[in-house]
């Protein structure tokens, strides 16, 4: 059988990617069954009059964890050897995710347990934030410049196939095993992400300035850090790729995402049995999104796709809101879905290729924090949805959405015109 060296399909003749590729997609099953657990117990044990704040409290905490992370796990990520680094966080994860999945057996619905339980989240959070930089900075890596947008784009496909399946059988297991077993399950994920991890034989490019037996001193990590901050600011398409998503998903993820499915059934009257339907367009154009990058993977114009995903998730954000049919809000879903694979995706293979290898670490965890921002949105977003109602605040939300990138692409032409040389 005749090996493919070249096309979409070519970093799966590489055998370490092989391995990260199956441990991400082990991560994209993990996150909808965590954080679906983790609200449904909420919802279950919280006081009646205030469970919509405390729910919107969990993505509040998780961007809390990315927030004070994020900029240090980059800088991790560029000074000791990233797959010892990942074998590390996962199993940290391990024990984490143990503690959570004991609190949800013991059913503790007080101040206490809930202050516990949000702290925990808040740290396993901070551990993922650690742990995504680190799997994008190794990409280029193993695969080279030249397969790294396939390789980016194939990861998506897998994350994209991986989720909706992990979405279909997370009520199964909570019906089953309850919120404690749920969680509890889990684990295994983050088992098996470690084996994969294990039997690669991945290396670093470049000698790192510390091993992992040596101390790394605040006074370091700050300055490692502000290396990398520097660099992005200092570097024109850099930062603004990273702003022009930090605008993205700061107003439109809250609505469409994290509070999208109250939108579904509140206000445009979707049965809660039909919801998984609608919702599931989402999942679809983000699928057909990947699948379409992976064809094309071989294509320089990166800010051209940067620009055109930026506009297609504002305008379907617009189209999402501005109806109370359910029509609105599939096409809205579908366009929203493809519109963040194609502008993520992109904007992740433009800058893992404008970065120098010793600091991509630090660089990808500044863009990471753009999911920081848009989770940490969510509860002022929630509130003023309690005060204003949701039919004047998102369709508010959109419009800005829109402007704000409008704004950016015409005053920052280097964005569009950013392009990848890869031969």
């Amino acid at each position: 059988m005749k090996v493919i060296q070249t096309g979409g399909l070519a970093p799966l003749n590489i055998r370490d990617f092989r391995y990260l590729l199956a441990g991400f997609a082990i991560g994209q099953m993990l996150m909808p069954l965590q954080f679906i657990t983790q609200i449904l117990w909420v919802q279950h044990y919280a006081p009646k009059d205030y469970w919509l704040i405390l729910v919107a409290f969990i993505a509040t905490s998780r961007g809390l964890g990315a927030l004070t992370f994020g900029l240090y796990g980059g800088a991790m990520a560029d000074r000791f050897n990233r797959r010892s680094l990942l074998l590390t966080i996962q199993t940290l994860q391990i024990f984490c995710t143990a503690a959570i999945a004991l609190l949800m057996y013991n059913s503790i619905g007080n101040l206490a347990g809930f202050t516990l339980f949000f702290l925990l989240t808040f740290i396993s959070s901070g551990l993922q934030s650690i742990d995504a930089p680190t799997r994008l900075a190794i990409v280029p890596d193993i695969l080279g410049q030249a397969l790294t947008p396939a390789g980016m784009s194939l990861n998506q496909v897998a994350g994209q196939v991986a989720m909706p399946l992990a979405m279909a059988f997370t009520g199964i297991i909570i019906n089953v095993a309850g919120f404690s077993g749920a969680y509890l399950f889990s684990t295994l994920g983050h088992l098996l992400a470690i084996i994969f991890i294990a039997l690669m034989h991945y290396q670093p490019s470049y000698t790192a300035k510390l091993d992992t037996t040596q101390r790394y001193s605040f006074q370091e990590v700050f300055k490692d850090i502000g290396v990398g901050l520097s660099y992005a600011r200092n570097h024109p398409v850099i930062l603004w790729v990273i702003i022009l998503l930090v605008m993205m998903m700061s107003l439109g993820y809250p609505a469409t995402a994290s509070l999208g499915p109250t939108w579904v059934t509140t206000v445009v009257n979707v049965p809660i049995p039909r919801m998984g339907f609608v919702v599931m367009f989402w999942g679809l154009g983000s699928l057909t999104a990947a699948l379409l990058l992976t064809r094309f993977s071989g294509t320089e114009k990166r800010g051209r796709l940067v620009a055109f995903g930026a506009l297609l998730f504002s305008i379907s954000f617009v189209v999402f809101v501005s109806g109370r049919a359910e029509l609105n809000v599939i096409i809205g879903n579908f366009g929203l879905g493809a519109g963040m694979t194609i502008t993520m995706v992109s904007s992740t293979i433009l800058i893992q290729h404008l970065v120098p290898n010793e600091i991509r670490g630090r660089i990808m965890s500044i863009f990471q924090l753009n999911m920081a921002f848009a989770q940490l949105m969510t509860m002022p977003v929630a509130i003023l949805g309690q005060w204003l109602t949701l039919p004047v605040v998102f369709p508010l939300l959109s419009i800005l959405t829109l402007l704000s990138v409008i704004l950016i692409l015409v005053t920052q032409p280097q964005v569009f015109r950013a392009v990848t040389t890869l031969h």
